[in-house]
């Protein structure tokens, strides 16, 4: 009865964390850029990163601290979940389809003017897989088995996914009322 509970926590969390990982990535973005049609990118890598460094990209602190830390903190649980979902579990596959992920994303966002399409995104958003798979890799280690590891995937998401599923849902309401 406790396995069944874990892995329909599990699921639910995935799905919840796919879901939010769109939501962030489209309606914030379209937000954040009013709305409007003008197409924004950026194909030379590091040249946000480093603008944001020498301060040469004048915006507040949070928002650079946001756009670092958050495209990085997005992709760790997508590494960790490929990880446990995929039944190949070879560092190079899970890289691919990261890599994928993020691409694909990044397209969208230029095709269909949301937000900005920008390299550093992209790198950003690798460097947070490759920390969820070697994550994985990690608790792999130290667990020894793979149902274990699965188990621990799990605590963790929940242990983070639902404070984050509440602060959510509660701006989603203040949003709407």
């Amino acid at each position: 009865m406790m396995k069944k509970g874990f892995k329909i926590a599990f699921y639910v969390i995935a799905v919840f964390y796919v879901f939010l990982m769109l939501d962030l990535f489209f309606r914030i973005n379209v937000i954040s850029s009013g709305g409007g049609i003008a197409r924004s990118y950026n194909l030379i890598p590091f040249r946000t990163i480093w603008g944001y460094a020498s301060r040469n990209i004048h915006v507040s602190k949070s928002l650079i601290l946001n756009n670092i830390l958050g495209n990085i903190a997005v992709f760790i649980p997508y590494g960790l979940y490929l990880q446990v979902l995929l039944k190949n579990k070879a560092f190079g596959k899970s890289l691919l389809a990261v890599i994928i992920t993020s691409v694909s994303i990044e397209l969208i966002q230029f095709i269909f003017v949301i937000g900005a399409a920008d390299i550093d995104d992209f790198i950003l958003n690798v460097c947070g897989g490759i920390i969820g798979i070697l994550g994985y890799k990690v608790l792999r280690k130290l667990f020894r088995e793979a149902g274990k590891t699965k188990t621990a995937v799990t605590l963790i998401s929940l242990i983070v996914g639902l404070p984050v599923m509440f602060l959510y849902f509660m701006v989603c309401i203040y949003r709407y009322f």
